[in-house]
């Protein structure tokens, strides 16, 4: 009996493991339709901005955004405008349609605003690991340039930057 039950189980699992390894009918991941995604189901990020950027701007605004056939850019709009400056640019979109690992990028401004627990617009070591955010503990002392155990919004900026500098000379090289 033991061993009828053992054969069903691992036939069950069987099916199930193929079934959904396969994915969603069609083939694609669910992305946008038309062919806009690269062979790899990457999504290309220019090829998006320019179907959304019906103005020719260069960039997304919110209305632009309700364009996105999958809803997606418009319901996650303030997470892709890191610089929240109300448009998403194809930086930003790259950024947000990239497979690596590790937090996206955002304004410190929002990042204090999102991790300020007590509300006093600095951010402490406690409020930076209570929220995990794995980068400001390991860098908590190099950020806070002026040692006064909190980090400030010019301090955030200067750190962001110099990081970004750091990621452009690697592309250049």
């Amino acid at each position: 009996m033991n061993y009828i039950k053992t054969l069903t189980t691992i036939f069950s699992m069987l099916i199930c493991v193929t079934l959904f390894a396969q994915g969603p009918p069609g083939g694609g991941r669910g992305g946008m339709q038309g062919g806009n995604q690269q062979r790899g189901g990457r999504p290309d990020a220019s090829k998006i901005l320019s179907m959304l950027d019906t103005n020719n701007d260069d960039v997304i605004d919110k209305d632009e955004a309700t364009e996105d056939k999958r809803g997606k850019i418009a319901e996650d709009f303030d997470e892709i405008d890191t610089d929240d400056d109300g448009f998403i640019n194809l930086e930003e979109l790259e950024v947000s349609l990239s497979n690596k690992k590790g937090p996206k990028m955002m304004s410190p401004e929002k990042l204090i605003e999102q991790v300020d627990d007590n509300g006093d617009g600095t951010l402490n070591e406690l409020e930076v690991a209570a929220k995990q955010q794995e980068e400001l503990v390991e860098n908590f002392e190099a950020i806070d340039t002026n040692d006064d155990k909190e980090l400030d919004v010019e301090e955030l900026k200067v750190f962001y930057e110099s990081k970004a500098n750091s990621k452009r000379r690697k592309r250049r090289n």
